[in-house]
């Protein structure tokens, strides 16, 4: 790069840096539910999820009041939830052990809220098959690392798997033909170092496989960065700046002015990342999404976010927290 290329480039980095120290602490956009947890329960032992080590809050399941609550709100609160976007029904956890998901699904699209859930598809018993069906949500993400038994419990952590999930979800792709049933469907795949020979062997295969949309090597993240077998499974290093100099770095995460997540019990949290409810905001039960949206609890992190000064366990260790010159 030139010596002018440099220049503009820290020119442009100096207006986003000085932008992102002018973010309100009370914002004027509504809230955005990007996960809503209907269960942290979960069959599998991922490598690359901190829910299998470091999940210490209790188990348990969503009330379907309380998920009623969260899409009625949002309907009036968020019309942009009706125009394309979809709300993922999952956070950490297998939204599928929840004996009642048809009904949540079935709830929210009816009010127009489009569904997405990440599935393993080894859950796929008839019972969730007919649920799937009936309930019909937008798009289904479909978790399924690996090539062979073997390649599948080495990152999923669960023994004779993946055979038995690839027929299952056949299964269930035969009888949604049959069906007529739109759901979208995406095979994803973590692209990382423990996958990176079976998305190569099988890419080409998956996207030919009959009732599959799309296939998706998704990318691989660090969560909040504070689990360190996880960080030494990405490719390169971290983006992170242990000390932390104004002058070349700046805030640029945004989330604290875009999204909410709920847990299964009703606590709200400022990041689909935060997996043990380390920064929680309030909880539905007893208040309303917008009043926590700019509750003080939510006001205090934007003004970590502002001045820079990251003190919360949940973001400081995030490696999509700064932006490095």
């Amino acid at each position: 790069m030139s010596w002018f290329g440099d220049i503009r480039k820290q020119l442009r980095f100096r207006r986003k840096q000085r932008a992102a120290a002018r973010r309100p602490l009370t914002a004027a956009t509504p809230y955005f539910v990007c996960n809503i947890e209907l269960t942290n329960n979960c069959p599998m032992k991922c490598v690359m999820c901190p829910r299998t080590k470091h999940m210490s809050r209790d188990i348990g399941y969503m009330d379907l009041d309380v998920f009623r609550k969260i899409i009625d709100e949002m309907v009036v609160d968020n019309p942009q939830h009706l125009s394309g976007k979809l709300v993922a029904l999952h956070h950490f956890g297998e939204s599928l052990m929840h004996r009642e998901v048809d009904q949540f699904i079935a709830y929210a699209e009816a009010k127009g809220v489009s569904t997405v859930l990440s599935v393993n598809p080894i859950t796929f018993t008839d019972r969730v098959i007919d649920q799937l069906l009936d309930s019909a949500p937008a798009q289904l993400f479909i978790s399924l690392d690996g090539h062979d038994d073997k390649s599948f419990f080495a990152i999923r952590g669960v023994e004779d798997a993946w055979e038995r999930s690839r027929e299952k979800l056949f299964k269930y792709l035969e009888r949604k033909r049959e069906r007529g049933v739109k759901t979208r469907i995406v095979v994803n795949m973590i692209d990382f170092k423990l996958n990176k020979n079976s998305i190569e062997q099988l890419q080409d295969y998956w996207e030919k496989v009959p009732g599959v949309d799309e296939f998706c090597a998704k990318s691989f993240g660090t969560w909040i960065g504070d689990a360190q077998e996880i960080n030494e499974l990405k490719d390169g290093q971290l983006n992170v700046l242990k000390k932390q100099d104004a002058r070349k770095s700046y805030v640029s995460c945004n989330r604290p002015w875009e999204t909410l997540t709920v847990t299964w019990d009703g606590d709200v949290v400022p990041c689909c990342y935060d997996y043990d409810k380390k920064e929680p905001l309030g909880n539905v039960r007893d208040q309303t999404l917008k009043a926590i949206w700019n509750g003080e609890p939510m006001r205090r992190l934007r003004e970590q976010f502002v001045t820079g000064r990251i003190e919360t366990a949940l973001c400081r260790d995030c490696e999509e927290l700064r932006t490095i010159l």
